[in-house]
């Protein structure tokens, strides 16, 4: 078998070369020891592979113990389901399933997220698409000649499922594969990048203007993104289009919008109805030859096997396909009542309610008009059981699992058994679309459903009894994520929580207007997602306004999570002070409680604060104390994060048991699969290094970790190593090299409003290169920049800082010096990078 080839087994593929693992061609997120793990089961199928093995290949020389094999084999039959892997007890595991690696048998995944199924926002329909060939073609021509093509047209008429099906024939032509950003669950324009970040995997930072940044991380892609329901966010949707066209000439958009986004070099499509039969066609093959009378006939057939269209039938049916203008959506919502009221039926009672409908509605374009009376008739015939579950499952934003409707939709009258039973009669009535997953299915509203079904359940007496539920499970799903985080890879976790965020930002702004504690007690347990995921500003945001809501008889311990995530979302910005601020506060709270898991974590992160802002006392005490209390509580990322803390604590010590606790520390994280971390640690270890004054050994071990960190999105990380290597290569003397380097750094660390602490290493650079005036306009531009913060410099920020004053004093005054200081003190961020990387 070929080593780069893919892996084949079941519904999976495992793809060596991409570390991705998907299951009919949905992505399965893996931390990088769970791949390692799977990848080496793999490779002996069929054969046992001891402990010793495993623990030899995956975790190299470390020590790890069976608990700690235990876990990740649990974690991936978690994820891949009973039957795969064997245990034999006390020797080892066994891949039982039959593995194949043929490239014939199955091609090669293109990377991307686009739903190999075609299941759609606006269209529950068969997988089949109908009549649409040539508009294919022509999409397929305009998207060969342009960057940006925008479908148009109303809603239902099938928008957004034309552009998945002509984003997925055309997927292979990109390199770096086609993917699919949902934007109708957004509430506001502000959240646009995020959500295209979040799809993408791109990390926009704490400072960045993020529609520039996302086209600086795509200008060298080859990719095709699909921008899905762009109406309600068009203005941001144009910027970003504009952003990423003037930059990433190998990047193209397929946007679907009600409206055009009005941008310079748009091509608009206008998605027509589906084609109709003529009035005056009669002979019933040429109707059934009509593109709306098929899908009315394949729409029937799939709820009944036994649906026949007659002659006289087909009449019925090209008359009802008219009367709702070809419409798709509205098309498949009237078929799926033709098995029950039979088409005479169906066409006297449609077309006497479309009448009436309409006649009130006469100001309205007509297709929005039609699908809106198409919609309101439907609903009308459901019984009232199925009206009522219809719009209690309206307050989901996106998709849902059962158990997820079960706890909204069920109360006293409707039991949770009865939930599945109406789900199923929807989605037979078009009025659910179902989304097969890699685990269990999930559902969703159809997007025009959703905005008609939640009027319905603004105006009902069950609205805010329906608004609560859903707030309670999202708060019980995001406990849950707090429990599951301590044994579950950062991959596994955000594959599994990071899509109830779209209904978090719902229960949030329900309950901002609220007097209740429910806003305080979503937001304390929703940081590690926004921590996590590419929205770590809008985390804040929410964090801050439920701050804001904090009364004297709000429960001490919901105060001391929020507490926590305040100053998790306030560390990696310039706030270091309000992060170890907020991470006293809780402490102070969780030590009342007697909660010593969250005691140890909020100490040790308070300890990490302290070490960053100078206070080394109080950061050996704070990761002594919080060393105990992690060993206590038994909680494995909990000692990893501390393990952490402690090695830069020895680092700033400069300790000779540092690189020791350093290793130890990723080891640690590994483990649990805490890969940010892991990687966090593996930059600090470059930086404590070069302090020691390997300088070779810090510039190799940092350009392999870059290496590494340009195929994820830790982009802030990525900046930081960049930034130690530059700062290496400068002491060695390479500086060509260093001011390279340095570019890739400076907009990575600027993004992140971290570039203050490398303007030493710049001002050194510029000093070495003998441009003594600049050199020296950047440093006064560093000290002033440090007095405002009021944090002192890291060790090698302090050397560099040295070495360039003793080279000024050789070339200059110390008038001069202080003249300089002042004048750089009073430049600009831009105006100082653009000093500090020209030629």
């Amino acid at each position: 078998m070929g080593d780069k080839e893919p892996y084949r087994f079941g519904k999976f593929i495992l793809d060596p070369a991409s570390r991705q693992l998907t299951a009919e061609g949905a992505p399965i997120r893996l931390g990088s020891t769970d791949f390692r793990l799977l990848l080496t089961l793999i490779e002996h199928a069929g054969a046992l592979v001891t402990k010793d093995e495993l623990m030899s290949r995956v975790w190299g020389g470390s020590s790890v113990g069976d608990n700690t094999l235990h876990v990740h084999i649990t974690a991936l039959r978690r994820a891949l389901g009973d039957g795969f892997i064997a245990t034999k007890q006390g020797r080892g595991y066994r891949f039982v399933e039959n593995v194949s690696q043929s490239e014939a048998l199955f091609p090669k995944q293109q990377p991307g997220n686009l739903p190999t199924y075609l299941a759609s926002s606006d269209h529950a329909g068969p997988s089949r698409l109908i009549g649409r060939d040539n508009h294919l073609r022509t999409l397929s021509k305009l998207l060969s000649r342009n960057s940006l093509v925008t479908l148009t047209g109303p809603g239902g008429v099938g928008k957004t499922r034309l552009a998945l099906q002509v984003a997925n024939e055309n997927a292979s032509q990109f390199r770096d594969g086609a993917w699919l950003v949902e934007l109708a669950a957004l509430a506001e324009e502000a959240l646009t990048a995020g959500a295209v970040a979040t799809s993408l995997g791109i990390k926009t930072g704490e400072s960045a203007a993020p529609f520039d940044t996302l086209a600086r991380h795509l200008a060298k892609k080859n990719m095709l993104i699909v921008l899905d329901n762009c109406e309600h966010v068009i203005a941001s949707c144009a910027r970003l289009c504009e952003a990423l066209l003037r930059v990433a000439p190998a990047v193209k958009i397929v946007a679907t919008s009600r409206e055009a986004l009005s941008c310079l070099g748009e091509q608009i499509f206008e998605v027509p109805a589906l084609a109709l039969p003529g009035e005056n066609v009669r002979a019933a093959p040429a109707i059934r030859g009509a593109a709306a009378v098929e899908l009315f006939v394949e729409r029937a057939k799939g709820l009944n096997p036994e649906f026949q269209l007659s002659d006289k039938g087909a009449a019925a049916a090209a008359r009802l396909c008219r009367r709702v203008d070809g419409l798709p959506l509205a098309i498949e919502m009237l078929a799926s009542w033709a098995g029950m009221l039979g088409l005479d039926a169906l066409e006297t009672k449609f077309d006497g309610s479309l009448k009436a409908s309409l006649g009130a509605r006469r100001t309205a374009p007509s297709r929005h008009s039609t699908l809106r009376a198409t919609l309101e008739w439907s609903h009308d015939l459901l019984s009232v059981r199925e009206q009522t579950v219809l719009r209690r499952l309206a307050v989901f934003a996106g998709a849902f699992s059962l158990a997820a409707a079960e706890s909204v939709v069920a109360d006293r009258d409707i039991s949770k058994e009865q939930v599945l039973q109406q789900i199923a009669r929807l989605i037979n009535k078009s009025m659910i679309a179902v989304i097969p997953g890699s685990r269990e299915h999930h559902y969703r509203l159809l997007e025009t459903t959703r905005s008609y079904m939640f009027e319905k359940l603004a105006a009902s007496p069950d609205a805010d009894s329906t608004r609560q539920r859903h707030v309670n499970y999202v708060l019980h799903t995001l406990r849950q994520a707090m429990i599951e985080w301590e044994t579950t890879s950062d991959a596994a976790f955000l594959d599994r929580y990071a899509p109830i965020l779209d209904d978090l930002r719902s229960a949030l702004q329900w309950t901002m207007h609220r007097e209740t504690h429910d806003m305080i007690a979503l937001a304390g347990s929703s940081w590690p997602l926004w921590r996590e995921l590419p929205v770590r500003a809008e985390g804040r945001r929410w964090l801050s306004a439920a701050e804001a809501r904090l009364r004297s008889d709000t429960p001490a311990s919901l105060e001391a999570h929020l507490r926590r995530g305040l100053g998790e979302l306030y560390f990696n910005t310039a706030a270091v002070k309000a992060a170890r601020q907020e991470f006293e506060r809780a402490a102070v709270l969780f030590r009342a409680l007697d909660d010593i898991p969250q005691l140890g974590s909020a100490i040790a992160a308070f300890g990490y604060a302290s070490l960053m802002l100078g206070n080394i006392d109080d950061a050996q005490s704070s990761i002594t104390e919080a060393l105990q209390l992690a060993e206590r509580a038994k909680r494995p990322r909990a000692l990893a994060a501390a393990y952490s803390v402690k090695f830069c604590v020895e680092a700033r010590l400069r300790l000779p048991t540092v690189l020791e606790t350093g290793r130890k520390a990723i080891q640690l994280c590994e483990v649990v699969g805490a890969d940010r971390a892991a990687l966090v640690v593996s930059a600090n270890l470059v930086e404590a290094v070069l302090e020691l004054g390997d300088i070779d050994s810090a510039i190799f071990s940092g350009q392999e970790l870059a290496s590494r960190l340009r195929d994820t999105y830790q982009t802030d990380i990525l900046g930081y190593v960049l930034g130690v290597v530059a700062a290496g290569l400068t002491l060695r003397g390479d500086l060509t090299d260093a001011l390279s380097t340095a570019r890739e750094a400076v907009p990575l660390l600027c993004d992140e409003g971290m570039l203050f602490w490398f303007f030493d290493q710049l001002a050194l650079r510029s000093g070495l290169a003998g441009r003594i005036k600049d050199a020296a306009l950047i440093a006064g531009h560093a000290d002033a920049v440090f007095r405002e913060f009021s944090r002192p410099r890291e060790p090698i920020g302090q050397q560099a800082s040295e070495r360039l004053a003793a080279l000024l004093r050789e070339t200059l005054s110390h008038r001069e010096i202080e003249q300089f200081g002042r004048m750089g003190a009073q430049l600009s961020e831009n105006q100082i990078v653009a000093l500090a990387l020209s030629d």
